[in-house]
C-alpha cells in the first residue's frame, strides 16, 4: 500500500477516507480487466495539491475512466456528498456527468460532431468583415460553456468538430445567417482560443425557420434562441441528425422553387467522398446515415434486387454517386436499398438496372452464379429515370 493510500485511510477527514475506498474500487476494476492496478498521477497530485483540489480538477476536466467504475464510487459522487467543500461550477459539472451516466459519456466520446457554437463573426475572430473563405487557419475565440455543461471542457482540449451558428440579429454592423458551417477546431488553447483546421459551409444556411419548426418541443434546437449571448453546448447524435436534415431539406426546397435540374454528367456535380477532406467525409457520412433511415421509412424493407429482408445487411445505395455538390444526391428517387455485397457491385458498375425495362443486368465480368441468377429481376421501387440512365450508361462503359 502506498504512503498516500495509508494517509487517506488513516485520515480524520471523512472525505479522504471515502476517497481511499474509491481508489480501492478503481484498482479492483483494473485487476478484473487484467490491467496493472496503479493509480497513475493521483498519489503525486494529492501530495502536492490536496484531495479537494485534485477531485475538482478531474471533475472539471471530465477525466477519462468515469465510464469504467461504479458512479457511486466516482469523484463526481464525492463532490455531491461533500458539496460544502467544492465550488458551484464543480458541483454543477459533477451533477451533469452523473445525470448523463456512463453510457451517455461513452456515446458522446464516440460522436464525430460533438458541439454547437452560437456566436458572431466579430466575437469569434475579434475583427469585422472576416470572409468565410478565410476562416481556415485563423484562431477563433470560443464562448464559455454553461456551468452545467462544464464537464465537457475536457472534450475540447484535444480538438473537436462543431456546428457554428452566427447570430442573425445585427451585431457591430454585421448580421449572421444562422446555421452556417461545420468546423474542425484544433485543441483548446489558453484564453479559449482554437485554430480552425477546416470548415464546410452550407450553401443554404438555416435560421429562424428552423427555430420556429422546433419551437416548444423540448428539443435542443428549441432552446437555441433561449440565450441571446454567445454560447457553446455539447449536443447529442440525434441533434446532429436533425440539424443536417434541416440543411438538406432547405436545399431541396430551394432547388424545387428555382426549378433547378442538376446535370449528373457535369463534373462539378460529382465530387466523390474519397476525394474530400476528412471533415467533409464526416458530414457526408452523416448525410448517408440519414438517407438510409429515410429509405427504410418509405420503401419495403428488403433489398430492391435480391429481396433480402435482413436489416443488418441493407445499405442505402445512391444511384448517382453520393457527392457533395449534386443537389439531388439524397432525394429518395436517387436511392435503392441494397444488400451490402450487391451495393459494392452496384457502385462498381458491375450490376445495374436498365432504365427502360427496370430489369437487373449483371456484367459478364461476374462469374458467380449467385449474382448471375439476379439477371432479369424487375426492380419495383420508384426511382428517377434520369438517375438510372446515368448509372446504366456507366455500367455499359464498364462492360468487357
Amino acid at each position: 500500500m502506498s504512503k498516500v493510500m495509508k494517509a487517506l485511510k488513516g485520515s480524520a477527514d471523512p472525505l479522504e477516507n471515502d476517497l481511499a475506498r474509491a481508489y480501492d474500487h478503481w484498482q479492483e476494476v483494473k485487476r478484473s480487466k487484467g490491467q496493472l492496478a496503479g493509480l497513475g498521477y493521483e498519489p503525486r497530485d494529492i501530495n502536492a495539491l490536496g484531495a479537494t483540489s485534485v477531485i475538482s480538477k478531474r471533475v472539471l476536466n471530465a477525466s477519462a475512466g468515469f465510464e469504467e467504475v461504479d458512479p457511486n464510487l466516482s469523484y463526481e459522487a464525492l463532490v455531491l456528498k461533500y458539496q460544502e467543500r467544492f465550488s458551484v461550477d464543480v458541483i454543477a459539472a459533477a451533477q451533469e456527468r452523473l445525470k448523463l451516466g456512463a453510457s451517455r459519456v461513452n456515446q458522446f466520446q464516440r460522436q464525430d460532431i460533438q458541439f454547437f457554437i452560437k456566436s458572431s463573426a466579430i466575437e469569434l475572430f475579434g475583427e469585422k468583415a472576416v470572409r468565410t473563405e478565410s476562416w481556415v487557419g485563423r484562431k477563433a475565440h470560443l464562448p464559455q460553456l454553461h456551468k452545467k455543461n462544464s464537464y465537457a471542457d475536457g472534450f475540447l482540449a484535444g480538438g473537436f468538430l462543431g456546428f457554428v451558428w452566427l447570430h442573425e440579429g445585427e451585431r457591430d454592423g454585421e448580421r449572421g445567417r444562422g446555421l452556417t458551417a461545420v468546423v474542425e477546431f484544433g485543441p483548446l488553447q489558453p484564453g479559449r482560443a482554437a485554430l480552425i483546421l477546416d470548415a464546410m459551409f452550407f450553401d443554404r444556411p438555416v435560421g429562424k425557420e428552423l427555430l420556429e419548426a422546433y419551437k416548444d418541443d423540448g428539443s435542443f434546437i428549441s432552446k437555441i434562441d433561449d440565450s441571446r449571448h454567445s454560447r457553446i453546448w455539447p449536443i447529442l447524435d440525434c441533434d446532429v441528425d436533425a440539424l443536417l436534415s434541416a440543411v438538406r431539406k432547405k436545399a431541396h426546397k430551394i432547388a424545387e422553387y428555382e426549378k433547378l435540374i442538376p446535370d449528373p454528367r457535369e463534373p462539378l456535380n460529382l465530387e466523390k467522398v474519397e476525394d474530400a477532406t476528412a471533415l467533409r467525409q464526416v458530414v457526408l457520412r452523416r448525410y448517408q446515415t440519414a438517407f438510409r433511415q429515410e429509405l427504410l421509412k418509405k420503401r419495403t424493407n428488403c433489398c430492391a434486387i435480391s429481396g433480402t429482408s435482413e436489416l443488418s445487411v441493407l445499405e442505402a445505395a445512391h444511384i448517382i454517386p453520393f457527392s457533395a455538390r449534386f443537389a439531388d444526391r439524397d432525394k429518395l428517387e436517387n436511392g435503392l436499398l441494397l444488400r451490402s455485397d450487391i451495393h459494392k457491385l452496384f457502385d462498381a458498375h458491375l450490376i445495374s438496372v436498365n432504365p427502360r425495362t427496370k430489369k437487373v443486368e449483371v456484367s459478364d465480368r461476374i462469374g458467380s452464379s449467385d449474382y448471375l441468377g439476379l439477371r432479369g429481376k424487375v426492380v419495383a421501387d420508384e426511382v428517377s429515370p434520369k438517375c438510372l440512365d446515368f448509372h446504366y450508361e456507366n455500367f455499359q462503359k464498364h462492360r468487357p
